[in-house]
């Protein structure tokens, strides 16, 4: 696999700066003696955050009696897992230059497949399943930095696919030199994105590459895989549902997964999409 991430950032031109009040939040959720000042002094830094996390408190779903009108109180209400959810959420749209429907689409499948990532780390591996989530939230960052760059060319991209005319790798190397993998990975790397997290967004659709040699990055990557047909399956940010056999993935195979445990997650995966979608939807 081309690792060469110098000369893919030195090709694509002008990257997405890496969210630092999102990096920022992350970074304070990892600190066990975590104070909800310091957190919310970090929210406060990011007026799009700060409104974000106070609406959410502010939603029906934590019935508040009085309007939440603080960021610690709002931090109290939501949670921490809801934070770092929104934080990372927030760095992926943030990268958007603009928002219509293709980003619409991208967006919501990233959604889709970080929820049914964490959702199979937590049942299927002893996987940290936040970062599942992660993994697989970032999986398709290249494809956000190639619309970016050059959306009308990135459409062309996607009409060629969909007519039948080519698979989406090989195109995308046709017109943009390089596959959204091998973008995405580089752009991690330029972000100092985890080792693991990179890799997993290089191999997620080639991860036998390193099944000998890293077994939890190929495990994550399965996960990753696997999330990915759960999208397909509903039709998570493409143009129609896919009804595939969801045990019969690649992931789920390498797995070597309980296939009533993948058919129970089936039924639960989506109204916990919507559910997050419901909640971070701008």
């Amino acid at each position: 696999m081309f690792r060469d991430f110098d000369s893919i950032v030195k090709n694509m031109g002008d990257l997405p700066p890496s969210p630092i009040v999102a990096t920022k939040l992350l970074e304070l959720l990892r600190e066990p003696d975590l104070k909800i000042r310091d957190l919310a002094n970090a929210v406060s830094l990011d007026p799009v955050i700060s409104a974000r996390l106070l609406k959410i408190a502010n939603s029906v779903i934590y019935n508040q009696v009085k309007q939440v009108s603080s960021v610690d109180r709002a931090l109290i209400v939501v949670g921490e897992n809801v934070l770092k959810n929104l934080a990372l959420e927030y760095s992926l749209r943030s990268t958007q230059k603009t928002y219509g429907v293709l980003e619409r689409n991208l967006w919501e499948n990233s959604i889709g497949c970080a929820v049914a990532s964490r959702m199979l780390a937590d049942r299927l591996t002893n996987l940290d399943k936040s970062e599942a989530y992660l993994a697989g939230l970032q999986r398709h960052i290249g494809k956000v930095v190639m619309v970016n760059r050059h959306k009308n060319l990135y459409q062309e991209v996607m009409r060629i696919v969909e007519s039948g005319e080519g698979t989406l790798r090989d195109v995308e190397r046709g017109l943009f030199a390089y596959s959204h993998e091998m973008v995405g990975a580089a752009l991690l790397n330029y972000w100092n994105y985890p080792k693991r997290i990179v890799d997993a967004t290089l191999y997620h659709h080639d991860f036998e590459q390193i099944r000998d040699k890293d077994a939890d990055t190929y495990r994550l990557c399965a996960i990753v895989s696997l999330g990915s047909c759960f999208c397909r399956y509903f039709g998570i940010g493409i143009k129609e549902a896919q009804k595939i056999d969801l045990t019969l993935c690649q992931g789920s195979l390498a797995l070597e997964a309980n296939p009533m445990i993948v058919d129970d997650l089936k039924e639960q995966f989506y109204p916990e999409f919507l559910k997050e979608r419901k909640l971070f939807l701008a």
